[in-house]
């Protein structure tokens, strides 16, 4: 799903409109609070509450009515489930669903209407119905920030190519592309934090699209082939590309200080490029992706290379020690 709205534009009605289909969403009552906003990205059980204990009841949350709520309510007198309901909807309560295909109390579906309440049923088992949904309100509600880059998977990694504007980036991704890569956006990377992980994704109006000077909009995958684009990817790694000039010339030779980049409070390691005109940067990014996928197997070159230069000279200095003579000269025969 690319399209995912801003949290402030996340109302009952869209929610049905981009999820109805997903979690088999029916509508039942409250039809007239479909312009109510969702508003938290976390479910609510109304077990507890039903039984009288509202003390911290989190209305705020969509309700999910699986088969203990149910059945419960069903145990109930039909003055008993209308109080019990009542206590629940006498909070600001916006949006339920019932699962597993179940009939809706009738109670609870004139309540809902009553309240402007939305009621949904459901076909799909609790579990699955609640995980589906979580995982999209992450999406919604994650803290969020635009890179302007170009984010691409390159052998499974995502690869935030970025640098100042008209320096190559699309070029060089579409080179990427080429040689079997995956765009996910170009230009303006929408940027999620879900846990303590990066994941981009572009713009919804120019969707796998790549702005290149000199031929303008290329349509990847039109020209590519459906399996060179991807809606999502988690951000691995960044790749700056940097122009290259006399007066800067502070490059990485070694690769033994490593580079860090924090996008919402996450840290991400970046390589810095210098451009120069023969160089092979689609080549040089691949490079860079393979380095770092060789760094999260727990294997660093430079730092190998370095400690094999370290043991070469201290075995070079131990054997030049003991062929000089001692403090009393060679011993004669």
């Amino acid at each position: 799903m690319r399209d995912i709205p801003d949290r402030k534009e996340l109302t009952v009605g869209r929610l049905f409109e981009l999820l109805g289909d997903k979690l088999d969403l029916e509508p039942v009552s409250g039809t007239t609070g479909y312009g109510r906003q969702v508003a938290s990205p976390d479910i609510s059980r109304p077990g507890m509450a039903l039984t009288g204990y509202l003390h911290k009841f989190l209305h705020e949350r969509i309700q999910i009515f699986g088969e203990t709520e149910k059945s419960f309510l069903d145990s109930l007198s039909e003055e008993e489930r209308r109080s019990s309901l009542r206590s629940i909807f006498d909070f600001p309560v916006y949006c339920s669903i019932v699962t597993k295909g179940m009939e809706p109390p009738p109670e609870l579906v004139e309540m809902s209407a009553a309240h402007s309440a939305a009621l949904f049923r459901s076909k799909r088992d609790t579990t699955p119905l609640i995980h589906d949904l979580t995982s999209f309100l992450d999406l919604v509600f994650a803290p969020r920030t635009d890179v302007y880059g170009t984010l691409v998977e390159v052998f499974g990694a995502g690869l935030l190519c970025t640098g100042r504007s008209a320096i190559g980036k699309s070029e060089t991704v579409l080179g990427l592309i080429e040689r079997g890569h995956r765009l996910i956006a170009d230009d303006r990377v929408h940027v999620r934090r879900i846990g303590n992980a990066l994941f981009g994704n572009g713009d919804t109006r120019m969707a796998h699209h790549m702005e290149i000077r000199g031929l303008g909009l290329v349509d990847v995958s039109a020209f590519y082939g459906i399996r060179s684009v991807k809606e999502r990817q988690q951000i691995h790694l960044e790749v700056k590309l940097e122009e290259w000039s006399r007066e800067n010339q502070d490059f990485d030779r070694t690769g033994l200080v490593q580079q860090i980049n924090t996008i919402l409070d996450i840290p991400i390691p970046r390589t810095v490029i210098p451009v120069l005109p023969g160089r092979n940067l689609t080549l040089l990014l691949e490079v860079a992706v393979m380095n770092y996928l060789l760094l999260q197997k727990g294997r660093n070159v430079p730092e190998e290379v370095e400690r094999d230069l370290i043991e070469r000279i201290i075995r070079k200095e131990t054997e030049s020690r003991s062929d000089q003579p001692g403090p009393e000269g060679p011993v004669e025969d």
